[in-house]
């Protein structure tokens, strides 16, 4: 009776660590642990675009066989979700090491803003060392793909560190959706995946126009302000 009163509100009603919960159909997990005041911790997703899944970083208990995205899964009726416990942490804590693994030593946006989203979920992991870190590139294809990653320098207002993208995808979004510019996708394979500009232009010689919303989106030190250059944040505590 109940679930037929819950489909004619069209509304579901679940268990987040412990807590019952009632949203509306097609809310997401994130969303709903978020309106009870659990904090679901995320890369690739902004409450200001669509959700995608993209780095995993979400992922919750929900009894199934694998762990599901937070972002992107829908409630359901009767759902138990677990956001934390052994599996879901140490699944986040070896995605969080494997994402420094490949991270530049310097974070222009830890440096400037003080916000870089990356290093903080490792500093509340306890992430002290990088247990996986790059060998030194050699000569052939390995030297070829470290050097494909590099930074872009050519834009007036935004620096562009390769290095220091983790591909989640906000800064396309962000232009795609957000600005409608159409100016950020993807290109490469492999290592060499990287963000592009148009059909792979430096970014300073493409159609974008400096809107900074990319910019404001990334979480990481991939994208940020030049005219913060010199500018250095005191993190407190």
């Amino acid at each position: 009776m109940s679930a037929e009163n819950n489909t004619d509100n069209n509304t579901v009603t679940l268990t987040i660590d412990g807590k019952s919960v009632t949203v509306a159909q097609g809310v997401t997990l994130w969303e709903a642990a978020r309106e009870i005041g659990i904090d679901i911790p995320v890369l690739c997703h902004s409450p200001r675009m669509r959700p995608v899944g993209v780095c995993r970083m979400c992922v919750v208990d929900i009894g199934e066989r694998v762990l599901a995205a937070a972002c992107v899964r829908e409630c359901a009726e009767g759902m138990t979700v677990a956001t934390g416990g052994a599996e879901v942490e140490g699944h986040r804590r070896v995605l969080s090491q494997l994402l420094l693994s490949d991270y530049p030593d310097h974070s222009r946006r830890e440096a400037t803003t003080g916000d870089d989203a990356l290093l903080e979920l490792a500093r509340s992991q306890g992430i002290v060392e990088i247990p996986y870190p790059e060998e030194p590139a050699g000569e052939g294809a390995a030297a070829d793909d470290a050097a494909a990653r590099g930074e872009d320098d050519s834009s007036p207002v935004i620096h562009v560190d390769h290095q220091a993208c983790i591909l989640c995808d906000r800064c396309i979004r962000a232009c795609d959706e957000l600005q409608h510019n159409d100016v950020i996708g993807r290109t490469g394979k492999g290592y060499t995946t990287r963000i592009a500009f148009d059909l792979d232009n430096p970014m300073g010689q493409s159609t974008c126009v400096a809107c900074g919303e990319c910019m404001a989106c990334c979480p990481t030190g991939a994208l940020t302000d030049k005219g913060l250059a010199g500018i250095r944040v005191e993190r407190k505590g």
